[in-house]
């Protein structure tokens, strides 16, 4: 008798005559259930189904599907009143405010398509009434539509040059489109139209313009003079300020209400897409540390890049900080020099790269290039800034897999300095050991100059708290290992006096410096997040060095803090290893040379 395959199935216990439910039926009668309108039955079957496939990210997609489309049934009994607007002939300013108030109501249950509907209605009822344009841009800005969300948003600009919030998202939208001249035009006007200029609202403004002052290469002055031409602009258009009125075409009705419903019919296109990518996103483990409803979030301004082989992905200088995830394919991270190509990475799918830009700003220092045809998600810098803004529990969830990530960029990069001096390496590593010793003793830090050292690294009142009472006080003296490489390590280390030089023995040529660290650097932190050894050496340089020791089980309790403290720290924490990357490979470069590899 052939064997008959596995399938999951449910047998009921209410009878022996019960008949066994299999995964795959409830599937489909889910789905029947569904296209019938059924929407409570349809939910049942699929948690039913989730029972059998616990974890399944397909089934838990559908279900949240389903249970949007029982949100829309139910907000139909508002039908009604959209209708009886879209019947109205009348031109009024209140028409057009009812629209845009249901579109609002639509948008915040992420209803995007009847959003969009009412908006363009208002559009018609009023076209000089900026919220609609200025709603309908937020809609497209969360999609990554970006040229759409800047048809709508430099109009909603002609018509009121004066709210703060149109300001800036048309300054995230040109940035988007890489018009970054024109973004910084509209972010100053966003600062100078804000009534608190020094405070927490316009913190995100005040550091989007100095990314953008970043890009551009701009110093003090050049900002200012710009600055001020922006005054003299707000202040010509205060002078020239008019209402205009305008009433709808007879006549063209048709031809409008065609073109939105093809508007509304791409949007259902477009959410069915970003369901999917939610889905591809929640199967990779660099995503772990997010919630179904934070890859969804994410999903909708995600792009798929495809690649042929030898095209590039970024160039070293591009003022570019997106950061992407390699879904397929073979990309090369290298940096070309005036001896010719330096290998610095190889990344794999489900791989992160191009976070380094994304974290700490800055231009991009490397090449990255397709080895073979590949395929990547492509997640923009400033709607994922902004979502991160919004949402400190999803910035945690990818401070995380940036984190992950450098860790082990860091270590493959140092292994790669090996590469270039040949000698028994087993035999060097006993020669470093024999010649370092570890020289220690306890000591006793008042809680205060902690709270101080915490206190200069931006760190929160929590924060600071927490890490004074259970970090433990260590000093070195000069030349003595704090660790060393192959080590298991346990523990996170933070400069409080003195430096600390963190190197690698390499074969044939000796004790090269990696980076000397001053007060406030932490160092030894990928140990804790990768659980592997130590990849390099910490010694104290030049004079003796105090640390504070934090180990696994007190650094975990601060990142299980609230999520605004301990975004704090992973940002960090994140920064510091994207520069420590950085150093690394430029070493990397001169190592090259130095060895006679070019």
């Amino acid at each position: 008798m052939s064997e008959q395959p596995n399938r999951s199935r449910s047998r009921p216990a209410h009878g022996d005559d019960s008949i066994p439910v299999e995964y795959e039926d409830l599937l489909l009668l889910a789905r029947r259930y569904t296209d019938q309108g059924m929407f409570d039955e349809a939910i049942h079957l699929y948690e039913m189904a989730s029972k059998l496939r616990p974890g399944s990210p397909a089934v838990r997609i559908r279900l949240a599907r389903v249970q949007e489309m029982k949100s829309q049934a139910e907000l139909e009994r508002y039908g009604h009143l959209r209708e009886a607007l879209q019947l109205d002939g009348a031109r009024s300013e209140i028409d057009a405010g009812q629209y845009v108030g249901l579109a609002q109501f639509y948008t915040s249950k992420q209803q995007t398509g009847k959003a969009i509907e009412l908006l363009e209605l208002a559009k018609l009822k009023s076209p000089n009434n900026f919220r609609s344009w200025h709603i309908l841009a937020q809609v497209y800005f969360a999609q990554g539509e970006w040229e759409l969300a800047r048809q709508e948003i430099e109009q909603g600009r002609r018509l009121n040059p004066f709210d703060r919030g149109l300001a800036e998202l048309s300054g995230r939208v040109h940035f988007e489109l890489k018009e970054f001249d024109r973004s910084l035009e509209e972010f100053v006007d966003a600062f100078l139209l804000s009534t608190d200029q020094k405070g927490e609202a316009t913190e995100q403004l005040r550091r989007m313009i100095s990314t953008v002052k970043k890009v551009l290469e701009l110093d003090t002055r050049e900002l200012n003079t710009r600055i001020r031409k922006r005054v003299d602009s707000l202040q010509s258009n205060t002078e020239k300020l008019e209402v205009r009125k305008e009433s709808l075409l007879h006549g063209e009705h048709g031809d409008e209400l065609a073109r939105i419903a093809a508007k509304v019919a791409r949007d259902a296109d477009r959410r069915n897409i970003s369901e999917i990518v939610a889905t591809e996103l929640r199967d990779l483990d660099i995503f772990e540390q997010l919630t179904d409803q934070h890859l969804f979030r994410i999903a909708r301004f995600v792009k798929l890049r495809d690649l042929s082989v030898d095209e590039y992905l970024f160039h070293e200088n591009e003022r570019s900080m997106d950061f992407y995830v390699l879904k397929e394919g073979r990309i090369e991270i290298r940096k070309e020099t005036p001896f010719g190509s330096q290998h610095l990475a190889k990344i794999e799918p489900d791989e992160i790269l191009g976070e380094m830009n994304f974290i700490d700003r800055h231009m991009r220092s490397s090449d990255a290039v397709a080895l073979v045809p590949s395929t990547c998600y492509s997640f923009s810098f400033s709607a994922v800034d902004l979502a991160m803004d919004e949402s400190p529990e999803l910035a945690v969830g990818l401070h995380w897999a940036f984190w992950r990530s450098l860790s082990e960029k860091v270590r493959e990069a140092n292994e790669q300095l090996k590469s270039f001096f040949q000698e028994d390496a087993e035999k060097a590593v006993s020669r470093k050991r024999a010649e370092t010793k570890r020289e220690t003793q306890q000591v006793r830090v008042a809680s205060e100059d902690k709270v101080g050292l915490f206190r200069e690294r931006g760190l929160s009142a929590a924060e600071m708290k927490l890490l004074a009472t259970f970090s433990t006080e260590e000093r070195f003296r000069t030349g003595s290992v704090v660790f060393r490489e192959g080590e298991k390590g346990d523990k996170l280390y933070i400069v409080l006096d003195g430096r600390v030089r963190i190197s690698k023995f390499i074969p044939g040529v000796g004790e090269e410096a990696l980076a000397v660290l001053d007060r406030g650097d932490f160092f030894g932190e990928m140990a804790l997040i990768d659980d592997k050894p130590r990849s390099a050496d910490a010694k104290a340089h030049e004079m003796d060095a105090t640390v504070l020791s934090i180990d696994r089980a007190t650094l975990k309790e601060v990142l299980a803090m609230d999520p605004g403290a301990s975004l704090q720290l992973l940002s960090l924490l994140c920064r510091m290893i994207s520069h420590r990357l950085r150093e690394i490979n430029d070493k990397i470069v001169q190592w090259k040379y130095m060895s006679g590899g070019f």
